[in-house]
């Protein structure tokens, strides 16, 4: 059944979305895969979804036993061997670090994330759940048990043509404004005050269902653009101190934020799911075998393989730059910002050298190759999606829209306008995924949308004012301003360090050697007990110029609102206990009680 641009079926009640990781990554296949790496990996899990922490205790224990992090029959795997050495599956131990929470098997999971303690250190970590989180209900999203071509309306979304018609604004004239005010209106509902017992207009915990079919009908007019432009009309209204719209402003940004996240929460999870599939299977090129028979899964799964090839494209630039560059003076520093910092470790846990990222690269764009050849994978997806295939090899935005509009949407039966505006909801169901590792291929289909909509009509966007106008009578534009730092704080250490400029530093040793030193007097390393214990009268803190950048000292607004950034309201001052070091968490799990969401 082939599927066509808003002619999914609308979903009535939709699930609120949280955050769901997946026991193997399709996006760190060196580590997790053991196609790649064999039966015998030593190295950890690195799976860029994976929301649990180590502690220093944690990380010493999983070093003893991780050996070398890219064994020998990790390059011989990559060239084209497919199985592992005995047909063997790897055992649990092999490739889940011993000091991760998420040690347990799949099975014994929670459904959704959750804190625990650590018995051995008793620190609190995020233990991972096997599904993606209702931020609403706490409980699990659930995928339609009515059929395929029902959750695929989940990860699609769109409304009826009578509610599209009854929301849906003109996206060629609307201003933000009236976007604003016409969001409010459907998000606000009868709410009991809690502490009168009358009923008052706000936003309720649970969004309606007309908030939900507004912004269905007005998804790519909406989306991470909207979610900027609330912020921005929020810490605009601060800045003029008034207080009462700030806090309107800041309960409907929350609200729309709710709402939009929820209706991507069915798409996260369709996407975790395939990335359990594909990680797996790295470097298989018998994708029909685990890429799944429905259309939502092929839909999934071929996301999932352009994101990894969009990851790691972006990394394999990033090592051919690093390594091809000689360091110098004048870009010492701008060679330490390119990359995952993560390589400068002593022995570095992912894999950054070009020599290795160009076999990962080259597997990741085969395997998505070999997708797009299979017919029966690949011809039936959703028109946006397959666009954005043939898009990739395009080169220029003038061939691009010629194609565009003189052979896709004919061979179709769509129009432009539907194809620039499916493309604009796919973009608005990324801008809500992982930023690491989704955030490449979310800005690739950005990309696309404008350049699709250059000489249409579509080119038109309301919120170009709010969000790129250096104006200071702009309608999104706020004072910033520079605050007081505690002398032992790292911008004051930062403000103390010698500039780092062309002939400025000499050595690298010596700025290493001087950073040492920096952070040795920051953290109170080097200093006696009794210098510790002394405490000097504070001099008044003067900003550098390069960094003050024009803008004024200390003007406060942004504590306008005191704890209520914090609570959403229940005090005009900020309790001083929160800052103490044995009590914050009671403190602030207190407020929040009292205060509310």
């Amino acid at each position: 059944m082939k599927a066509t641009i808003l002619s999914y079926v609308s979903v009535v009640t939709i699930l609120l979305g949280g955050t769901q990781t997946s026991p193997v990554s399709a996006f760190s296949p060196s580590l997790t895969n053991p196609i790649l790496v064999g039966k015998n990996v030593q190295g950890p899990i690195s799976s860029s979804t994976s929301l649990f922490g180590k502690n220093r205790q944690a990380r010493r224990m999983q070093k003893k036993a991780q050996g070398k992090s890219r064994p020998n029959n990790f390059y011989d795997a990559v060239a084209g061997d497919d199985k592992t050495a005995n047909g063997d599956k790897p055992k649990q131990e092999d490739v889940v670090s011993a000091a991760s929470v998420s040690d347990a098997r799949a099975d014994s999971r929670p459904a959704v994330s959750t804190i625990v303690i650590d018995e051995a250190t008793g620190i609190e970590r995020i233990q991972q759940g096997q599904y993606v989180m209702d931020v609403a209900t706490r409980k699990a999203v659930k995928l339609s048990d009515l059929g395929p071509m029902y959750r695929m309306a989940q990860m699609f979304p769109g409304v009826p043509p009578d509610v599209r018609e009854k929301y849906r604004m003109d996206k060629y004239t609307v201003e933000v404004p009236e976007m604003v005010e016409r969001l409010r209106q459907v998000c606000l509902a009868p709410v009991k005050n809690e502490e009168t017992g009358e009923e008052i207009m706000d936003y309720p915990k649970k969004p309606k269902d007309e908030a939900f079919d507004f912004v269905l009908a007005n998804r790519d007019m909406l989306g991470l653009n909207m979610k900027k432009t609330l912020g921005r009309l929020k810490l605009r209204a601060q800045s003029q101190l008034k207080k009462e719209e700030a806090i309107e402003l800041r309960k409907l940004w929350k609200h729309f934020i709710i709402v939009d996240e929820s209706i991507s929460a069915p798409f996260r999870q369709m996407l975790m799911d395939a990335e359990a599939r594909v990680g797996p299977n790295f470097g298989n090129l018998d994708l029909k075998s685990f890429c799944g028979k429905e259309l939502y899964e092929r839909t999934a799964s071929y996301l999932v393989l352009k994101g990894m090839v969009a990851h790691w494209e972006k990394k394999l630039r990033d090592a051919e730059y690093v390594e091809n560059t000689p360091e110098t003076r004048s870009n010492f520093i701008e060679i330490l910002m390119v990359g995952d910092p993560k390589r400068y470790l002593p022995d570095p846990p992912i894999i950054f050298r070009y020599d290795e990222v160009v076999r990962i690269t080259l597997m990741a764009q085969n395997m998505t190759a070999q997708f797009v050849n299979t017919p029966d994978l690949f011809n039936d997806l959703p028109p946006e999606v397959r666009f954005f295939e043939a898009a990739s090899f395009i080169k220029g935005g003038t061939a691009l829209r010629k194609f565009m509009i003189e052979e896709f949407c004919p061979a179709e039966g769509i129009t432009p306008e539907g194809l620039r505006e499916g493309l604009r909801r796919l973009d608005a169901q990324l801008s809500n995924m992982q930023i690491d590792p989704y955030g490449d291929i979310k800005n690739v289909v950005g990309r696309l949308c404008d350049a699709v909509a250059v000489g249409s009509d579509d080119e038109r966007d309301p919120y170009v004012p709010y969000l790129r106008n250096l104006d200071k009578n702009g309608p999104g534009y706020f004072q910033t301003y520079t605050f007081n730092h505690d002398r032992q704080s790292l911008v004051r250490f930062l403000d103390s360090a010698k500039d780092v400029q062309q002939g400025g530093i000499g050595p690298t040793g010596n700025l290493l050697d001087q950073l040492s030193n920096e952070a040795s007097n920051l953290f109170g390393l080097g200093k006696k007990p009794e210098e510790v214990k002394e405490k000097s009268v504070e001099q008044e803190y003067k900003v550098p110029e390069v960094r003050a950048a024009g803008r004024p000292h200390n003007l406060g607004w942004l504590d306008l609102l005191g704890d209520e950034e914090i609570t959403g309201g229940s005090s005009d001052k900020f309790d001083d206990e929160v800052y103490e070091s044995d009590n914050w968490r009671e403190v602030i799990a207190r407020k929040q009680r009292i205060g509310g969401p």
